[in-house]
């Protein structure tokens, strides 16, 4: 009987160990970046990796910060990213060449972007933007075509028209400029005029989903290099991603110190900014055809890519649940 015990001990110990190496082998490191941190869209990673969800699929998150979207494609260029976190208008620089495809949607609802004015801006609503001068990142970037598609929306021409004016696309360029008088409003995230107000610099005027009805915002990108060397590392990501959008939305209390830490916000635009958008984030990722058709318009527009663009050749689903 103690031999029985002792080869059943043994026996165990050895599963065990078996098990615990399989689990090892499985944690792949896999280097994901965000264009920038100061997106909201971005926040569920770092929920993910503090709660183990992508542990949980054998994934080790190295995450990269970059100074805009730009410097990302770079370094996947350059082979140092696998996974990136970007907005949708990245998907014209896989239209021009960039080592990467579209395997996910973040979001497609404008509720993430909004207009802001500073403490100094007497008017209300989307009319008293009217021959206003409205700041942008640059030039042909997608706040520019937000600009743009407002003058559209309204009918505004000639000198009715909202100037867009590029002032790059930090939070603290728009709060200078606005507070100087440079721009009448500013494009950006709609956590920007949360922040205002807390400061009582400013305010949020809209959120540009009073006037665009979808577009594919905010999206997950991997290199092609990841895609083809391990494309079961990449469906991981995406499950885990989708998992920690699920686990945000039904734990408020948990996602908001994560986002104040990662975002670098107080708590409180972090809970203004959680209550107003969280149940805007994609729940399966699927691209949906008015949202890619839109952002194929701001290509035709801006003229970011020569027409006609097949935009369906820059994305994919394949790396999603169920397909």
């Amino acid at each position: 009987m103690s031999n029985m015990i002792s080869r059943r001990a043994v026996l165990t110990g050895l599963a065990a160990a078996s098990l615990g190496a399989r689990q090892a082998r499985a944690a792949e490191k896999l280097r994901v970046g965000k264009a920038v941190a100061e997106v909201f869209g971005y926040v569920p990673l770092d929920v993910g990796m503090t709660y183990g969800i992508f542990e949980k699929h054998g994934l080790d998150i190295d995450e990269l910060i970059f100074a805009g979207g730009n410097k990302m494609v770079q370094a996947m260029v350059a082979g140092g990213v696998d996974i990136a976190l970007s907005s949708g208008a990245e998907i014209a620089l896989v239209g021009k060449g960039a080592p990467e495809i579209a395997v996910a949607t973040i979001t497609d609802s404008p509720a993430f972007m909004a207009i802001v004015v500073g403490s100094q801006y007497h008017g209300d609503g989307v009319d008293s933007l009217k021959g206003k001068k409205i700041g942008v990142t640059t030039s042909g970037s997608l706040t520019e075509w937000i600009v743009e598609e407002l003058n559209l929306a309204r009918g505004w021409t000639g000198g009715d028209r909202a100037q867009p004016v590029a002032i790059g696309g930090s939070p603290t360029a728009a709060f200078a400029a606005l507070k100087l008088g440079q721009i009448d409003a500013d494009i950006g995230g709609l956590s920007t005029g949360y922040q205002l107000e807390e400061l009582y610099q400013g305010r949020l005027l809209i959120d540009c989903s009073a006037y665009i009805k979808s577009i594919q915002l905010f999206t997950i990108f991997a290199s092609n290099a990841i895609v083809r060397q391990n494309p079961d590392a990449v469906r991981r990501f995406v499950k885990g991603w989708l998992e920690s959008v699920a686990f945000m939305q039904t734990h408020r209390a948990e996602s908001i110190p994560i986002a104040v830490k990662s975002a670098g916000w107080s708590t409180g635009v972090s809970e203004r900014t959680y209550d107003a958008i969280m149940a805007k984030f994609s729940p399966d990722g699927r691209f949906r055809a008015e949202a890619m058709e839109t952002l194929r318009q701001s290509f035709a527009d801006l003229k970011t890519l020569p027409e006609p663009i097949d935009i369906s050749k820059f994305y994919t689903e394949q790396f999603l649940p169920g397909t």
